[in-house]
């Protein structure tokens, strides 16, 4: 018998919306119900909570996510307790340590976020894209003045795969003390204290929330979703997720991200939550 969970989280790339970043409207349907029948809902994501509260009114969703997981654990925003924490922050230098190796070894633009704001060192049309895609306004700045406060993770955006590669085998090959690192889409590196996933907000989830972590559902699609689906009661990949994070869950949707996947997948074997 299938264990029915209390809270379901959701990564939001690759696996709530579609390539052209829409939800469908049968996802839409299907959280609605999930919703109404009671069941909790978050989101679980790389980006701050201010990031995906502005992508969720574009939505037009008919309810609130009951909790917002973002900077992958280190934010956490919970809307039924009024509860809100930031942790595992990098220090200056350790930004600074980590923005020098990328950009003297290989083609990339360096961001990060500040509030309202996106820090990059170069200003181009992708990041043009990601502001965008945030509501933050890009602000061109030096090395300097993005290393000058602690923040939790630095993203490196590359202009194709290959240089991506390029990162993944150099990082292999060297070490990095204080510093993890992962690839979160085909073309961004991002890099974070080795503590950080987004596991970490489980055990404070359960406090808040009063569940178990076997009471939680987490579903995504790639690398930073590994931890997570792993420390989950239940853990759900996408079809059109990374061979790395299909390996660490539980279940494997039928279709992909384009299909509503995920919304067919708990519509099919978790009836009993509608």
């Amino acid at each position: 018998m299938k264990k029915i969970p209390k809270l379901i989280l959701f990564d939001i790339d690759g696996t709530l919306v579609n390539s052209n970043w829409e939800m469908t409207p049968y996802t839409k349907q299907i959280l609605s119900q999930l919703h109404d029948r009671g069941t909790l809902l978050g989101i679980a994501s790389g980006r701050p909570c201010d990031d995906v509260a502005f992508h969720l009114r574009n939505w037009n969703l008919p309810f609130e996510f009951d909790v917002l997981v973002g900077l992958n654990g280190c934010e956490i925003q919970n809307n039924r307790t009024g509860q809100y924490s930031l942790s595992h922050e990098l220090s200056c230098s350790d930004l600074k340590r980590s923005v020098m190796l990328m950009i003297e070894n290989f083609d990339c633009i360096p961001f990060l976020y500040r509030g309202s704001y996106i820090h990059a060192l170069e200003i181009n049309d992708v990041i043009r894209t990601s502001s965008l895609k945030s509501g933050k306004e890009p602000v061109l700045v030096d090395v300097d003045t993005m290393c000058e406060k602690p923040c939790v993770k630095v993203m490196f955006r590359t202009k194709n795969s290959e240089e991506i590669q390029k990162m993944e085998q150099f990082l292999a090959n060297h070490q990095t003390p204080g510093l993890s690192w992962f690839k979160t889409q085909s073309d961004l590196m991002e890099v974070s204290m080795p503590s950080v996933s987004k596991a970490i907000a489980l055990p404070v989830l359960c406090d808040q929330l009063h569940i178990k972590k076997e009471e939680i559902m987490a579903c995504g699609d790639t690398t930073n979703d590994n931890e997570i689906l792993l420390e989950a009661g239940i853990g759900i990949c996408l079809a059109n997720g990374t061979e790395d994070t299909k390996s660490c869950a539980d279940e494997i949707t039928e279709l992909d991200h384009d299909h509503d996947g995920l919304a067919h997948h708990l519509k099919k074997y978790y009836p009993s939550l509608f």
